[in-house]
C-alpha cells in the first residue's frame, strides 16, 4: 500500500511527459508545414535542433513504456504515423500551409508515441496495463480543458486586436505592424485548436463516458473564426448570434486572466439572460396574438350575421345572402386559426431549450 501512491505518481509523470511530447510534436509539424521547402538555412538548422531534441524525448520515453506497459509492450512495433487536422481561421490564407512540407516517414513529429490511447483498450487489456486508462483519461480531460482556455484567450486577444489596433490604424506601417500581431495571435489560435482536436481523438479512443461526450464537442473551422459578440457584445445587427458551444465550458479560470475571463463572462451572461428575457415576452405577445386572431375572425363573423338579420328583416335578400357569405368566411378563419394555433399553443419549452 505503501508504494502503490509513489507507483500510481510515477505513471502519471510518464503520462504527462507523453502529453507534452505529443504537444511539442504539433507545434513542430504546425511549424514545418508553415514553412514549406522554401526555408533559409537558419530555418532549417533550428528545425534541425528541434527534431534532435525531440527524438531524444520519445527515445526516453520509449524506453519507459517497458516499465510501465509490462512484457506484452514491444517496443519494436511499427505503428501508424501521425496524423493531425490543423485547424485554422478563415482569415488565414490556405497558401500559409505548404502542401508539401520537409517531413519524412520517420520525422519524430510523426511518431506515434506508445500511450494508452494509442495502443487501444484491447491491446492495454492484454498488457495488464488496463489501469492506465483512467488515469490517461483525466489527465486528457486536463489537457483539453486548458487547450479550450487558451483558446479563449487568444480569440479575445484577436478580437481586440482587430478592434483596437487593426481598424484604428491610419498609415500602412500602422496596419503592417497590427497585422503581424493579429498573425502571431492567429498561430497560436491554431496551436491549441490542433492540440484539442488531437486531445479529443485520443480521448474517444479511451471509450469515453456519456458527460465526457457532451462536454467535448467536436470543433469546427467556422467556429474559430472571430464574430463581433466576442469583441463587441454590443454592436447592432447580431440579436439571435450566439458564441460557439466552447465558450460555455465549464473550465478553471485561475491564474492571472481570472479578472478578465470573469468579466468577459458576466458582459456575456448578461447579454445572453437578455436575448432569453426578450424571446420570453416575445412568446407571451405570439399567443396573445393568436388568440387576438381567432377573436377578430368571430368578431366580424357575428357582425355580418347581425347585418344578415338586418337585411332579411328589411326584405333585402341579396344583401343577407351576402352577408351570410361573409360570415361564413369569417367563421371557416376562425376555425382554421384556432386548429393551428391549438398545437403550437402546447408545445412545452424546456428551460435548457431557451
Amino acid at each position: 500500500a505503501q508504494n502503490a501512491a509513489p507507483a500510481c505518481r510515477s505513471v502519471a509523470t510518464w503520462i504527462s511527459m507523453g502529453l507534452a511530447i505529443e504537444e511539442a510534436q504539433i507545434a513542430l509539424l504546425i511549424e514545418v508545414r508553415r514553412m514549406g521547402r522554401r526555408s533559409t538555412e537558419t530555418q532549417r538548422l533550428d528545425i534541425a535542433r528541434q527534431r534532435d531534441r525531440l527524438q531524444g524525448q520519445i527515445d526516453g520515453f520509449t524506453q519507459s513504456a517497458l516499465t510501465h506497459l509490462g512484457e506484452g509492450f514491444d517496443a519494436d512495433d511499427d505503428p501508424d504515423n501521425l496524423t493531425l487536422d490543423i485547424l485554422d481561421d478563415l482569415d488565414d490564407d490556405p497558401a500559409d500551409f505548404s502542401e508539401t512540407s520537409d517531413t519524412w516517414t520517420n520525422s519524430p513529429e510523426l511518431t506515434v508515441i506508445p500511450l494508452p490511447s494509442n495502443l487501444g483498450v484491447d491491446r492495454c487489456r492484454r498488457c495488464m496495463a488496463e489501469d492506465l486508462i483512467p488515469l490517461e483519461m483525466s489527465l486528457r480531460e486536463g489537457q483539453a480543458n486548458d487547450a479550450l482556455h487558451n483558446l479563449q484567450i487568444h480569440l479575445c486577444n484577436k478580437a481586440i486586436l482587430f478592434r483596437t489596433m487593426v481598424r484604428q490604424a491610419k498609415s500602412q506601417a500602422l496596419k503592417t505592424r497590427a497585422w503581424s500581431q493579429v498573425t502571431l495571435v492567429q498561430q497560436a489560435v491554431s496551436l491549441h485548436a490542433s492540440i484539442y482536436t488531437k486531445t479529443r481523438k485520443q480521448m474517444m479512443q479511451l471509450e469515453p463516458g456519456q458527460d465526457q461526450l457532451q462536454k467535448y464537442k467536436p470543433l469546427l473551422r467556422e467556429q474559430l473564426k472571430i464574430s463581433t459578440a466576442v469583441g463587441d457584445p454590443n454592436a447592432r445587427g447580431q440579436r439571435n448570434e450566439s458564441l460557439a458551444w466552447f465558450w460555455s465550458v465549464e473550465v478553471d479560470l485561475g491564474g492571472s486572466d481570472h479578472l478578465w475571463n470573469e468579466e468577459f463572462y458576466r458582459v456575456h451572461w448578461l447579454r445572453a439572460k437578455s436575448l432569453r428575457d426578450g424571446w420570453k415576452e416575445e412568446l407571451l405577445v405570439v399567443e396573445s396574438e393568436m388568440d387576438w386572431t381567432c377573436n377578430f375572425f368571430l368578431r366580424k363573423a357575428a357582425q355580418w350575421i347581425e347585418r344578415m338579420g338586418e337585411s332579411s328583416a328589411n326584405r333585402l335578400w341579396g344583401h343577407a345572402c351576402y352577408s351570410g357569405r361573409q360570415s361564413r368566411i369569417y367563421l371557416l378563419l376562425a376555425q382554421d386559426a384556432q386548429a393551428a394555433f391549438q398545437d403550437l399553443k402546447h408545445i412545452q419549452i424546456d428551460d435548457s431549450d431557451e
